[in-house]
């Protein structure tokens, strides 16, 4: 079996080390190295083995997908129910996503490899640690991310400051010799140029204060009439009980794409009861009329669905319905933000403009809400799955 690495992903292969950092770009070719590593390990020295993601989708849809695909010659069994690949070695390697640290506990392993380290936590990355030691040696670790900033643990173990058993290699996006032509160029089109940094040049970047800034919106007295439009909703989970709480806000924007231009237009933001919330939805739909989509973010498990419902019954006539979180926050935002910092996003005058623009410039920043950016990175999700494709901004 022949198996095409570029350069930085045979360093990962070859490391001695007993932590390797793969710290790389989008589309670098992380899970495929965390498979090409286990399985080569896991067939050359036998032994117990762990391969890790941070949830039970992407540990089925991506790590394991790439390892079946990379490793089919190499796999003798697997049980699904119990979550272990046989290896016609004799290896065997278990495979758990990590919503929950201690899931990490378990057998002592020969070795392990951490797909997207970067959405795993530190609690989860420290149990593991205890479990590397295999029959007298210590066992290795792989973890395989995009960076996270300065204050995920990923800086802490890989960064400037790591000790001489770890590795840390990194691979910008463009790195990767095997990608489609035009990949990268069009992310960076989307991307803000703090975010690109993150997730295409592999920088540990700290994106507080940076994904957006105050004058990269400018304010107009009006909007094109005939663009498609977006309410998303964002509803908060508690009241203040006292004065000095200061919980997250319930939130509605109200978006419109015009030839690639992003006008936000209103904002409603308010800390109110579960009756006043059903009544502002309401209100707002019929002032904003029955050509507009209405979204609301979608919380897991059934009282998200049935919210949901709730709101199907009290908005009859209206294109309404919720949309599932996909990503972190930043993940989320960097939809417009790269359009924001080319001039392509406009707020159109209203007293929310101020309290907007200061959250907004503080996104990422500990301790600052950010319930208006978040239902923006809603709305404009929202319109392009309308549109049926994929927009790129002008640049310029």
């Amino acid at each position: 079996m022949q198996l095409t690495l570029y350069s930085q992903q045979l360093a990962v292969l070859n490391s001695t080390k007993s932590r390797i950092g793969f710290i790389a770009g989008r589309g670098a070719g992380k899970s495929r190295i965390a498979s090409v590593r286990m399985m080569v390990k896991s067939s050359n020295e036998p032994g117990l083995y762990g391969f890790y993601a941070p949830t039970y989708k992407v540990l089925q849809d991506a790590t394991l997908r790439t390892f079946r695909e990379v490793a089919a010659p190499f796999i003798r069994d697997e049980t699904e129910t119990k979550g272990i690949i046989t290896m016609r070695s004799g290896s065997e390697i278990i495979c758990r996503s990590l919503e929950d640290p201690e899931l990490a506990r378990g057998p002592n392993l020969r070795g392990a490899c951490m797909d997207e380290g970067g959405i795993i936590s530190k609690d989860a990355y420290m149990i593991l640690r205890g479990c590397l030691r295999y029959e007298g040696s210590l066992g290795w670790l792989c973890v395989t991310t995009t960076p996270k900033g300065k204050s995920h643990w990923t800086y802490d173990v890989f960064g400037p400051n790591k000790d001489a058993d770890t590795d840390a290699i990194f691979a910008r996006t463009g790195s990767n010799p095997f990608l489609p032509e035009g990949f990268e160029d069009g992310l960076r089109r989307d991307y803000s140029s703090a975010f690109a940094r993150q997730e295409l040049d592999a920088e540990f970047t700290d994106l507080a204060g940076v994904m957006f800034r105050r004058e990269w919106f400018p304010i107009v007295d009006d909007w094109p009439r005939k663009a498609t439009c977006c309410r998303f909703w964002d509803l908060a989970a508690t009241l203040p009980k006292k004065p000095t709480d200061d919980p997250d806000w319930t939130c509605g924007a109200l978006v419109a794409l015009d030839n690639g231009v992003w006008y936000i237009i209103d904002m409603r933001r308010t800390r109110v009861t579960a009756a006043n919330v059903e009544a502002l939805i309401k209100q707002a739909a019929a002032t904003d009329g029955p050509g507009v989509i209405i979204r609301m973010e979608k919380e897991g498990g059934a009282s998200g669905k049935s919210l949901i419902d709730l709101y199907h019954r009290l908005l009859p006539g209206y294109n309404f319905s919720g949309q599932d979180p996909s990503g972190d926050k930043a993940v989320r935002a960097q939809t417009w933000s790269g359009a924001a910092e080319h001039g392509n996003v406009r707020l159109v005058r209203g007293a929310w403009n101020l309290p907007f623009l200061n959250e907004v410039e503080q996104f990422q920043t500990k301790g600052v809400h950010d319930d208006q950016v978040d239902v923006i990175s809603g709305a404009t999700r929202a319109l392009r799955e309308a549109q049926g494709s994929r927009i790129h901004f002008a640049i310029g």
